[in-house]
């Protein structure tokens, strides 16, 4: 007779990585913390530049950037993004958040390829809800 071997338990899902792009450190603290506490990785960025190179080497399965920023801003960045994903065939979404919000900055960040559009002051509830929704529409691989 052979041993049966024990059913082994399935991998745990890994937490969707969320990339966080704002100039200010204490909101990028802030989000952060908000996002681990949903249990989702996190990486930061503190402008347009460093976010494209952080979200080439991370692949994250949603950005929250920030429209003003040094260097790059958030508009160029975004764009910068959707051509790297363009190569790939992947589509990850880019979500807004700015204390500028006029229809003027919303018709900018959908044109540069945001998915979506919260203004500051930040109501962390609106966030959270956004960002599951956001990963709820994203296609899993």
């Amino acid at each position: 007779m052979t041993p049966r071997k024990k059913p082994q338990a399935p991998k745990p899902a890994s937490r969707p990585k969320i990339l966080i792009v704002d100039d200010d450190p204490a909101i990028r603290e802030i989000l952060a913390t908000q996002m681990g506490r949903l249990d989702y990785a996190t990486a930061t960025a503190s402008d347009g530049e460093e976010a494209v190179r952080v979200f080439r080497a991370e692949s994250p399965d949603l950005v929250i950037m920030d429209l003003m920023m040094p260097k790059i801003d958030g508009l160029a960045a975004c764009k910068r993004i959707r051509a790297l994903e363009e190569k790939k065939g992947r589509r990850t979404p880019v979500l807004f958040l700015t204390a500028r919000d006029t229809s003027h900055d919303r018709l900018s960040s959908a044109l540069s390829g945001g998915d979506d559009f919260v203004s500051k002051p930040i109501s962390l509830q609106e966030l959270c809800v956004r960002v599951e929704a956001a990963l709820g529409r994203k296609k899993w691989d």
